[in-house]
């Protein structure tokens, strides 16, 4: 292994363990390439298989079955983030959804791991509601020496339950209106006496606006008009730990099998950071099946500068 992975791990277990006052374990990466297109704003979005991991309420406005799976890396691959999940309707019943994520570094001293489970139904056309139970878990490699002879550990495995709820209102067909509330149930997730560590709670609320409601009225022609038709913005604001995040994109499907994205995210408080991100995908119909295959791409600024994240994923629609 080379100094600079063995310097990157170190690091990695002083932002998770033995910095005060910022726990990072199950700290918000995302998931999903769709998602990191658009900045990480889905909040208000929540349309797909990535659905119950921003917002549970989402799952109450899907109605084909979903099933998806994610591939993430960050700070150039040192960190890796795999996820599958899926989502069932069942009409008026609601929705339910499953998923697991599995985070971990190149050594595979550390890896963190969620299972959710997630439903979500609507209490009447303009309004869903959503919720998850979530399973989350922490483990070290206690046979490492790095993890074996650190008088630090009082043990190398934790795990906790918590849940989320969230609400979508969609006062309009074009305007989408969401909030969703993580780790209500405090989850503490230490693994030594020196510390007590609970996984912080994330605040999200956010808004969608689709460009098909003015489409009607462009004087431009038949090809902006269409463009509109698929064309939609959404703005999101975080809040975790006391620190504040603002994040917005823009998806535009340039036709039924291609889209691509944009957008932008900066931290507000603490440490100022931006991300810039983009990302497309191109979907493919297979008998009854749509297969989507989704990239994203975001750059990070400030003190996460010349890092990269990168996002493969794969949905099935059926």
């Amino acid at each position: 292994m080379t100094k600079f992975r063995l310097k990157c791990i170190y690091v990695l277990f002083m932002l998770l363990f033995l910095t005060p006052y910022a726990f990072a374990a199950f700290n918000e990466i995302g998931v999903g390439a769709r998602p990191l297109g658009l900045g990480g704003a889905f909040v208000a979005l929540a349309d797909d298989s990535n659905a119950a991991n921003y917002n549970a309420a989402g799952l109450a406005y899907i109605e084909k079955v979903q099933i998806g799976a994610t591939y993430a890396q960050r700070f150039n691959g040192l960190i890796t983030y795999n996820m599958v999940g899926s989502v069932i309707p069942l009409g008026r019943i609601g929705t339910f959804g499953a998923n697991i994520g599995i985070l971990s570094e190149d050594s595979d001293i550390y890896q963190e791991q969620t299972l959710r489970f997630s439903y979500g139904n609507t209490l009447f056309k303009q309004l869903g509601v959503g919720v998850n139970l979530k399973l989350l878990g922490i483990n070290f490699d206690e046979e490492n020496e790095f993890v074996s002879g650190n008088s630090y550990f009082t043990q190398t495995s934790s795990s906790a339950l918590s849940f989320d709820v969230g609400l979508i209102a969609k006062p309009f067909n074009s305007l989408s209106i969401g909030i969703s509330v993580e780790n209500l149930l405090p989850a503490e997730m230490s693994i030594s006496e020196a510390n007590t560590d609970s996984v912080p709670q994330n605040i999200r609320a956010g808004i969608v606006y689709r460009l098909e409601s003015i489409a009607g009225m462009s004087a431009q022609g038949a090809a902006i008009s269409n463009l509109l038709k698929s064309t939609l913005g959404t703005v999101e604001v975080m809040s975790r730990n006391g620190e504040i995040y603002t994040r917005a994109g823009v998806e535009i499907w340039l036709n039924k099998t291609v889209a691509i994205r944009g957008g932008y995210g900066m931290k507000n408080s603490g440490n100022p950071a931006t991300t810039l991100s983009l990302g497309g995908s191109a979907k493919l119909l297979i008998s009854n099946t749509a297969l989507q295959l989704d990239y994203g791409f975001q750059l990070l600024t400030g003190d996460l500068q010349d890092n990269t994240t990168q996002r493969f994923s794969v949905n099935f629609l059926f």
